[in-house]
């Protein structure tokens, strides 16, 4: 019989340094930019070039093209998607609280579609990343309804389904998607009477 093996003991998360932190954000704010203008598959020499580090830097932080869209994507729920339903959480008309989050994830999506294209291709929409968007939403909707102003029928599911709809059917135009969107928003109110 075999001796148990010593379990693996790793040092605890530590902060990174300050040049370290700063590289870091500047890799992912330049994955972004680069992700925007130039697609899902720019280079990551490019990315690299556009941070101002070199790539053995990039490398020593990210594996790899996967990593590395993965973080920037949660970089972006951090930043953008999470305050967004933080703010429609304090608005007290859940209406308006529900439009204004629709129309605020539509415009990130059209804004950033070449980040979501990059994190679709490489799988970084995960179950977790999900649920923090969904849980928030969830909220909003059940508020809308507990109020009477939205479909008793729609799931959280639905909503993230209008922003897809509203964002394909803006593809060739996309200045018109506010339209669409109303349309849409139209077919969730609670029908009166």
């Amino acid at each position: 019989m075999s001796a148990p093996s010593d379990p693996v003991i790793r040092p605890p998360d530590r902060p990174l340094r300050a040049d370290a932190a700063r590289n870091h954000a500047a890799i992912l704010a330049a994955a972004r930019a680069a992700l925007e203008a130039d697609g899902p598959d720019v280079a990551l020499e490019e990315v690299a070039r556009r941070a101002g580090v070199a790539p053995s830097t990039l490398y020593r932080r990210f594996a790899g093209r996967d990593e590395l869209v993965a973080a920037v994507l949660e970089d972006y729920v951090a930043e953008s998607v999470e305050p967004l339903l933080a703010r429609a959480a304090a608005v007290d008309d859940p209406w308006t609280a529900l439009t204004g989050v629709l129309e605020g994830l539509v415009d990130g999506v059209t804004r950033h579609r070449g980040l979501l294209t990059a994190a679709k291709a490489v799988g970084a929409f995960t179950p977790e990343l999900a649920a923090r968007t969904l849980a928030p939403l969830g909220e909003l909707l059940r508020r809308g309804q507990a109020a009477g102003v939205v479909r008793a029928d729609l799931e959280p599911t639905d909503l993230l389904v209008v922003v897809h709809m509203t964002v394909v059917t803006a593809e060739h135009d996309s200045r018109r998607w506010p339209r669409y969107l109303n349309l849409l928003l139209d077919g969730m109110a609670a029908r009166r009477g």
